[in-house]
């Protein structure tokens, strides 16, 4: 599957994004992945252009009932509003995030913290704080 392709999943606008947060993590979504990439190997052999409508059913309801994977969190804004943000997930509204993400968020915080980006270190002092408080 190409990035492009990709970055459409996931509702990216600019492939950086995708670079930076793409990945396989749930099992239907990988099952998904490989059942398409098997779809596209068989047209392409027979010549055939892939369907505009090729969503396997399973990639269907996951875009209806859960939301997307961000390299530190999760995206639960609605498919049918616009992202303002793009690249600066962490200062939206509709971003979560939780236990799970606590080593990445950390990565980054001593990152900003290394470059004097003290802006970001507190915001993700912040997130870690919050995330500390769910988990206890």
């Amino acid at each position: 599957m190409s990035m492009e392709a990709v970055a459409a999943l996931l509702g990216h606008r600019s492939l950086d994004m995708t670079l930076r947060y793409a990945k396989i993590a749930n099992r239907t979504v990988a099952d998904e992945y490989f059942a398409v990439t098997k779809m596209v190997e068989s047209l392409y052999q027979q010549g055939k252009p892939l369907p505009a409508d090729a969503i396997m059913p399973k990639i269907a309801r996951l875009r209806r009932e859960h939301h997307r994977l961000l390299g530190n969190g999760y995206c639960t804004r609605p498919p049918e509003l616009d992202c303002a943000f793009e690249a600066i997930c962490e200062t939206c509204t509709f971003f979560q995030t939780s236990i799970e993400f606590r080593p990445t968020l950390q990565r980054q915080r001593d990152h900003a913290a290394k470059h004097h980006q003290t802006h970001r270190v507190d915001l993700f002092d912040r997130l870690i704080t919050r995330v500390d408080r769910h988990a206890s």
